[in-house]
């Protein structure tokens, strides 16, 4: 029997490792996915994850009843604090809400807020206000104020629903793989990849995921390696590859004889990109450093930037939240130098495919434009921005021909 003393404790490193994972995120030292992978108690990763997801995706009900309940803002760890709770108490229920508000005021003492968070919380918790799901109040102001200016009303609730709803967890398999030892369904599919969808402990858990048969994805990003005619294809290049999902994909579809490289700048992300070659006997060479010393000439070039993602909100509901029109701009300007190394490296005749987990014009077809205006030996064969749906994340990719 687990003692009250230690379940306390566990509850307690739960708290405080949300409430400093999102005071970490606020000041952009980390985003949700690095915090889980670099700081999260492994012991309660799970939980902590799951406590994290519910708060980006209803950030700003937690943020106007807070704004209801207190007379001026508390002070930014308080305030982190009492987000964690408040997620606690509406979407936990392994711990009663009556002890959350006990180990919230226990580590309150430290800021000498007991008290304050104590009688916060007790209201919220009376009071229970229902949280609205309209897309003004779901979505954060800053891609709000965007979106509405592109979109329908009903395209906006639309991805505000599916902004607080839990994607299907979704993997793929292998061309020549035809069964898994777990339950699955068929969940989506293009012209070349098949994804399905099942419960994640089956996934982890099986044989298939420890052989290489499968890998876990979601189908958007079968769309940007969709692209390309493979027949003629004997030299590709994957410019920013980790964890080189998007690079297995590439090389299923390779004709025999057809060589991949696989290129990252962090030395770190391409084990990732490595172990998953390794584990499927695939020979493709491995690189990372510096873009601008890079060289050779390719059939083949996809350049699947770095974004905003703001067509992954289900998977990363902070990435909403952390937008900025400031950091859009920066984020752009480093697509388009990625994106001229890209042409640079693209032989005569060959594709170049350029794609991106966002829907922001800017990032996406405002950027196809600028780059066909610089470079007139380049024409565009195909491309689009998916939105996000039920079965799949939002994507965009355009697809050139170097003449």
């Amino acid at each position: 029997m687990i003692s009250r003393k230690r379940t306390g404790s566990a509850a307690e490193t739960i708290l405080t490792a949300a409430a400093g994972a999102i005071g970490m995120i606020d000041r952009n030292e980390c985003t949700l996915d690095d915090y889980l992978d670099r700081h999260a108690p492994a012991e309660f990763r799970r939980t902590v994850e799951h406590l994290l997801l519910c708060f980006y995706r209803y950030r700003g009900f937690f943020a106007g009843e807070l704004n209801r309940l207190v007379s001026r803002p508390p002070e930014n760890k308080v305030r982190n604090l009492l987000f964690a709770v408040f997620t606690q108490v509406r979407f936990q229920s392994a711990i009663a809400p009556e002890s959350a508000v006990s180990v919230a005021v226990d580590a309150a003492k430290k800021y000498r807020a007991d008290k304050f968070v104590n009688a916060v919380l007790r209201r919220f918790i009376a009071e229970r206000k229902p949280i609205s799901t309209a897309a003004c109040d779901i979505l954060p102001p800053a891609v709000y104020s965007r979106w509405k200016k592109r979109y329908s009303q009903q395209e906006l609730q639309t991805l505000a629903e599916l902004f607080i709803s839990e994607p299907p967890f979704s993997f793929r398999m292998e061309k020549g793989t035809s069964e898994v030892d777990f339950p699955c369904r068929l969940l989506s599919e293009n012209a070349l990849f098949k994804f399905y969808s099942a419960e994640p402990a089956d996934v982890l858990n099986s044989r298939a995921l420890v052989e290489g048969k499968i890998y876990i994805q979601d189908p958007a990003t079968g769309y940007a390696p969709s692209l390309p005619d493979y027949s003629s294809v004997k030299n590709a290049l994957d410019l920013c590859a980790a964890p080189g999902g998007k690079s297995l994909m590439i090389s299923e579809n390779l004709p025999n004889d057809g060589k991949l490289t696989a290129f990252d700048r962090s030395k770190s992300r391409q084990v990732l990109t490595r172990r998953n070659f390794e584990k499927r006997g695939l020979p493709h060479k491995v690189l990372s450093g510096n873009l601008e010393e890079l060289s050779g000439s390719f059939d083949l070039v996809l350049a699947d930037v770095p974004c905003s993602n703001t067509g992954v909100f289900r998977h990363r509901p902070d990435a909403l939240w952390r937008f900025s029109e400031k950091d859009l701009i920066s984020v752009v300007k480093l697509q388009r130098d990625i994106l001229e190394h890209a042409a640079r490296l693209t032989a005569p005749g060959g594709q170049l495919v350029y794609s991106t987990c966002s829907l922001e014009p800017e990032e996406n077809s405002l950027m196809a434009e600028d780059f066909l205006f610089r470079h007139p030996e380049f024409s565009l064969l195909t491309g689009q921005t998916l939105l996000p749906s039920a079965s799949a994340d939002g994507a965009s990719a355009f697809i050139f021909r170097r003449s």
